[in-house]
């Protein structure tokens, strides 16, 4: 009588029969989905740190590059891993949620494969990096409940409510430049290996699925661009990165009124946007408050779901 699992060797096996039915994961119904099983897969491996860098593009195809420094795999199953049954965690499932429901390392990746337009391994270990590409048309993405966020992405939201469960690694979450910013500060890319260019740091970049131009990696190592900051428990921003620092309030004082006519604020915006630009980000919404003797410029900063080159 066939067991209910076939070993493929290296901790690997394929689940069969009634067993594979019982461990099968649940249907993907929305990009977020899929980003949680991956993240599970990142934590069920050891992971201590998990890397996520996004984009969009044409305003339909989303990517995530999942990095991450947990066990990893060999060389030769990284193509097993996206077919049906293949886990890790054949012998100790992992028990998640309420009802403890048990489901395996790797057994969701068949059907993120399935629902994506491209998914692959790009680095089996050290680190170990999974690149997977949805059309949002096919699967979508979950509607952003909040309407204060500019960005129209619910992903943050995923990450902060995965940050909550015990037991898990350090999330990073952001564009693919400021990713890259992180792991050179984390020293998982090191610059000064190979020939030490930008362009031997984008060739690792894109080893690992960091879909990176020439000129984002020079504004990367420029300092330009701030690295990704740890997702924050319960929200959708980060620990450790930009916050919106407010003046000592108002000082009721004394002086002139300083009028700003529509020109002379479409010049101060035009500024602005170059600076934000250069850092990767958005701008909108400037006001200009006119007080006695000081003037306030007000505007949102984001970071815009498609990424500057």
């Amino acid at each position: 009588m066939e067991g209910p699992y076939r070993d493929l060797g290296a901790g690997f096996a394929r689940l069969t029969g009634v067993e594979g039915l019982r461990r099968s994961p649940r249907r993907l119904r929305s990009v977020e989905d899929a980003l949680v099983e991956l993240l599970r897969n990142a934590r069920d491996a050891g992971a201590r740190n998990v890397y996520v860098a996004s984009s969009l593009r044409a305003r339909r195809f989303r990517a995530l590059t999942v990095i991450d420094d947990g066990r990893g795999m060999p060389e030769t199953h990284k193509r097993l891993i996206f077919e049906p049954g293949v886990t890790t965690r054949h012998l100790r499932p992992v028990l998640d949620g309420a009802a403890g429901s048990a489901h395996g390392a790797g057994l969701s990746l068949h059907h993120i494969k399935n629902a994506a337009v491209s998914a692959e391994v790009c680095s089996a270990s050290s680190p170990t990096s999974l690149r997977v590409v949805f059309d949002t048309e096919s699967l979508p993405e979950r509607s952003l409940q909040s309407t204060s966020r500019h960005s129209g992405s619910n992903l943050p939201a995923t990450l902060a409510n995965f940050a909550q469960a015990p037991n898990v690694p350090r999330l990073y979450h952001a564009s693919p430049a400021r990713i890259l910013a992180r792991l050179l500060k984390n020293r998982i890319i090191h610059p000064s290996e190979g020939s030490g260019s930008s362009e031997g740091v984008r060739e690792e970049a894109q080893a690992l699925g960091l879909e990176v131009s020439s000129r984002t990696v020079q504004r990367v190592l420029g300092g330009e661009v701030e690295a990704a900051g740890e997702v924050a428990e319960g929200g959708g921003g980060e620990r450790g990165s930009r916050t919106s620092g407010r003046g000592g309030g108002r000082r009721g004082g004394e002086g002139p009124i300083l009028s700003v006519g529509e020109g002379e604020l479409a010049e101060i915006g035009a500024v602005l946007r170059r600076a934000a630009r250069a850092s990767y980000l958005g701008l909108s919404g400037l006001v200009v408050e006119k007080r006695p003797g000081e003037i306030v410029v007000k505007a949102r900063v984001y970071e815009p779901e498609e990424e500057y080159e």
